[in-house]
């Protein structure tokens, strides 16, 4: 009998899923489409990764973490563009601080402030210069 309503609960649980995904356009335009194309993978197979490893808690809070990991990326896409990897982490030619505050200004520039991230690169490799420099 335990076994039953075991076997009905994770059924209805994994539809549950299934439909909180596909029903949820923001899941499916900023997560689940990137992530397919990233790796190559049909949608659906991206999607049945996303309902065996997240709870629907996860899966209704997904737009939060969506925003997080495109400031991440972005984050991490700032450091390789003006090599703020090199010129901080390794040689110490600007601080950490700086460059935390140089990649978060590119990030929210482009995130919030919607402008083009080439126009906010651009400004923040002109501020990199200007530390580098010493004029900032």
């Amino acid at each position: 009998m335990l076994e039953e309503i075991d076997k009905n609960y994770k059924k209805s649980s994994l539809e549950q899923k299934y439909n909180i995904i596909k029903g949820n356009r923001y899941i499916m335009e900023e997560a689940i489409v990137p992530i397919s194309k990233a790796l190559k993978l049909p949608m659906d197979e991206v999607v049945d990764v996303f309902v065996k490893t997240c709870d629907g808690v996860s899966l209704y809070e997904s737009h939060a973490y969506v925003e997080q990991a495109k400031m991440g990326c972005l984050g991490r896409k700032v450091d390789i563009d003006l090599g703020l990897c090199w010129i901080a982490d390794f040689f110490g030619l600007i601080s950490k601080k700086d460059a935390d505050l140089i990649r978060r200004k590119v990030v929210e520039d482009t995130i919030i402030k919607k402008r083009p991230y080439k126009e906010a690169l651009e400004e923040g490799r002109l501020l990199t210069v200007k530390i580098l420099k010493g004029e900032e």
